[in-house]
């Protein structure tokens, strides 16, 4: 006698087999860069930059930005921080990008007079899509017995060998280690901007302070 199975249980199998498919596959290129920027910037502190005007570019084909480019003028844009005043000139500055991963969107940041002198990301991303970049840097900063966690994101457009339209946010993400007085406080942000609109690519050198001392992360 011949048993002919239920077209349901048939369908059922064929869903299972390919529930087991995906699963083997891992997680998606999306899936992945999503956890990654999680990880360095929480949503609503992402979405205070992007209120601030911070364009992010999304995808997960952004171009190679190796290199050393100079962030000068540095010019301030927009900020919540009581009394900042749209125009401010802050330090010149400088970023490294190195050791930039196609396979897990991850990316090295080493930065100069952006949150305070000397910046290391400790944990990066980059997402993007054609010659458009967006690059996301978790930092920690230390001044004295001060210290505080930033985000501090990078995004443009490659050109050649520079970068183009480069617009730089920061924010305090992390205040609990006692940055109150010496940073600007958790959840506070700043978008600047290279006023000439061209950030050229440069040898990697040790950055200055400026005569005023101003970086984006701190206070004054």
């Amino acid at each position: 006698m011949k048993h002919i199975l239920p077209i349901s249980f048939l369908i059922s199998i064929v869903l299972f087999a390919c529930s087991k498919d995906d699963k083997a596959k891992g997680p998606s290129n999306e899936e992945i860069l999503t956890k990654k920027i999680a990880d360095i910037i929480p949503q609503k502190y992402l979405d205070t930059l992007k209120i601030l005007g911070l364009d992010v570019h999304q995808g997960v084909t952004p171009p190679n930005v190796e290199g050393t480019y100079s962030i000068a003028p540095n010019k301030l844009d927009t900020s919540n921080v009581p009394n900042d005043v749209p125009g401010t000139y802050f330090s010149n500055a400088t970023v490294t990008f190195s050791a930039q991963s196609a396979s897990d969107f991850s990316i090295k940041l080493t930065g100069k007079n952006f949150v305070s002198y000397a910046d290391t990301s400790i944990a990066t991303a980059i997402s993007g899509s054609g010659n458009n970049f967006t690059v996301y840097g978790k930092v920690k900063s230390v001044n004295g017995t001060h210290s505080a966690i930033f985000a501090l994101i990078f995004t443009g457009t490659k050109e050649g060998a520079n970068l183009k339209n480069v617009r730089v946010g920061i924010i305090n993400v992390d205040n609990s280690k006692g940055g109150t007085g010496v940073f600007i406080n958790e959840g506070l942000g700043r978008i600047a901007f290279d006023e000439d609109h061209i950030s050229e690519k440069a040898a990697e050198k040790t950055g200055e302070r400026a005569a005023s001392g101003r970086t984006l992360g701190f206070i004054q």
